[in-house]
């Protein structure tokens, strides 16, 4: 990894750590971990992609009804931040689900 790239992969880790002091759900988090994870060591083993498919697609399930939550129910700035980042969330989530299943054929 080249300077450039190390640069930007902390500075995103710094706004996944801002996102996670703003957001405060435990299961984005726990996406973030597995998002890290996965961009220091691309490489799933076989084995391990069918559980974590099913976990990422949990969890992109998951932000997409608190997106729509936020979207229904909730108002204010903080309100349409959040359902922005879950609305992000379900989307990122579910291109890397796609990706993990295609790698995994």
């Amino acid at each position: 990894m080249d300077t450039d790239e190390t640069l930007k992969l902390i500075s995103s880790i710094t706004e996944l750590n801002d996102m996670h002091e703003f957001m405060q759900d435990e299961h984005l988090d726990l996406a973030m971990a597995v998002i890290i994870k996965l961009i220091l060591n691309p490489d799933v083993p076989f084995g391990k992609a069918p559980g974590l498919i099913v976990q990422l697609q949990a969890l992109a399930s998951k932000f997409q009804m608190q997106a729509r939550y936020y979207t229904s129910y909730e108002k204010g700035a903080d309100a349409v931040k959040k359902k922005n980042t879950f609305y992000s969330a379900h989307e990122a989530i579910s291109r890397l689900v796609d990706a993990l299943k295609y790698s995994a054929k």
